[in-house]
């Protein structure tokens, strides 16, 4: 079975797992599911030559389960971008789009400790945007679908998100819910 196939058996497999990670509301939740997905779409870069995609794949492993158990302060983000870049700097040969896994990781990272589950959900967007180039450049096609499906489902995360909380203030403020009427 030819190689590019194969990567994109596995990228498949884990772009459904990525999609999940835009319905989760809460980090942990997010956090949880998302390692589950980075673990799986290692594999699938390191058969399709994404060696700077795998790394960062790694890498976020590991600072999601640190971020999860400690308080995760600015010294641990520099931290955790601090040795994915000088990792990428070692194994990048893919120019400047061998960047762009470093790039959305560090975004996500920097705002791995908000608590504003929209503004997470934003970072994790903006990442996609650069997956989506970079799947390109190695023939991940399931992977590339799924970064753009992953887009509009983080949309609809921030969306439903923003409906909870309005809600929530609507009915702190004592006015009726607008969609008991359904």
């Amino acid at each position: 079975m030819n190689i590019v196939i194969i990567g994109n058996i596995v990228s498949f497999i884990g772009s459904l797992i990525m999609i999940s990670v835009g319905l989760m509301k809460t980090k942990r939740q997010i956090l949880i599911t998302q390692n589950l997905q980075f673990a799986v779409m290692t594999v699938s870069n390191l058969i399709l030559g994404g060696v700077t995609g795998a790394l960062s794949n790694v890498v976020g492993i590991v600072r999601n389960i640190i971020s999860s158990r400690v308080s995760f302060s600015v010294r641990w983000k520099l931290f955790f971008i601090a040795i994915q870049g000088i990792l990428t700097i070692a194994v990048n040969k893919a120019g400047l789009i061998g960047w762009f896994p470093f790039i959305a990781a560090a975004a996500f990272t920097w705002f791995l400790d908000t608590r504003n589950e929209r503004l997470l959900k934003a970072a994790i967007i903006f990442g996609e945007i650069l997956w989506i180039v970079y799947d390109l450049s190695n023939s991940n096609y399931a992977g590339l679908v799924f970064d753009i499906i992953t887009v509009f489902s983080n949309i609809a995360g921030i969306i439903l998100i923003t409906r909870d909380i309005r809600l929530a203030e609507r009915r702190a403020r004592g006015l009726a819910d607008p969609l008991k009427f359904f």
